[in-house]
């Protein structure tokens, strides 16, 4: 019987598969590299809108022990709200009362509820006066209550009602919604006082390119009217980051706009006033 005897050997990756795998390797690390600015964003705008999330809750929860909404609060307040004690808020476009609302998060060295980007969230009340008692509606414990959730005098809009408005896009320079674009709020200024059906609270975030200089609807949500060149309360620091004026009118991003990428958010009235019944502070 013949013995054969076979030679096996193991055969290695040849250069050119090497190479191959290496490209692919490359491909994939750099479409990583790439996508990773996007993710971060990504996740920054979430963390934005959560934040304000826990913002609008913690409000209305103050309202429902109050009865009443919290003022801004300003840079020397210590991240609590500004109020005149009496009859209303020092100033109604501010920064958000975490330490009022025992809201806890990243906090600036003002004691100021600051965004991903470092940026204090804005937030804003309405100053509505209905009756014209000096009482401001939103912001004095009962106002809300004795004004009610009636239309006394037949114009369609309840007499609590609130006069901060959103735009869907842009806002002109008359500080009104572009082509009737209105997303909160219609104001109807043929009426004694005006009617506006508009949010009793918006909140905001710069977002990420503050930094940059900023300019039209970023300006306006920022609370200096696009009519107005006098952007600052002259309170703290003079830097842009507290940039304030008073204004009821602000512009929700739509499209692909990079120069416009703020976060703003609202409690409608409807919610408000539901959580004040639930409450027992309404009607």
């Amino acid at each position: 019987m013949t013995a054969y005897r076979t030679n096996s050997g193991e055969a290695g990756f040849t250069l050119v598969e090497i190479a191959i795998v290496l490209l692919i390797v490359t491909i994939l690390l750099g479409y990583t590299l790439a996508m990773f600015p996007v993710q971060q964003e990504l996740k920054q705008y979430r963390e934005a809108r959560q934040d304000i999330q826990r913002i609008k809750e913690a409000v209305i929860g103050f309202a429902q022990v109050n009865g009443r909404l919290p003022c801004p609060a300003l840079p020397p307040s210590g991240g609590r709200e500004d109020d005149t004690g009496a009859s209303g808020c020092k100033s109604y476009a501010g920064f958000v009362p975490a330490t009022t609302l025992g809201l806890n998060g990243r906090m600036n060295a003002d004691r100021l509820m600051v965004d991903p980007w470092g940026n204090p969230y804005r937030y804003y009340v309405a100053d509505s006066d209905y009756d014209g008692d000096g009482n401001d509606d939103f912001v004095i414990p009962g106002e809300m209550r004795d004004v009610g959730l009636v239309d006394t005098n037949g114009d369609n809009y309840i007499d609590l009602d609130a006069n901060l408005v959103v735009c869907e896009g842009t806002s002109t320079s008359s500080d009104e919604c572009s082509n009737g674009d209105y997303v909160v709020g219609d104001p109807d200024t043929t009426l004694t006082p005006p009617a506006y059906a508009g949010a009793p609270v918006v909140i905001v975030s710069m977002g990420k390119n503050w930094s940059d200089t900023p300019s039209g609807e970023e300006l306006e949500n920022a609370g200096a009217k696009l009519t107005n060149t006098d952007l600052s309360l002259g309170i703290g620091p003079t830097g842009k980051e507290y940039l304030l004026d008073d204004d009821t009118v602000f512009s929700r991003p739509s499209g692909q706009r990079e120069d416009f990428d703020d976060v703003v958010d609202w409690i409608s009235s409807n919610r408000l006033f539901s959580k004040m019944i639930e409450a027992g502070q309404l009607p």
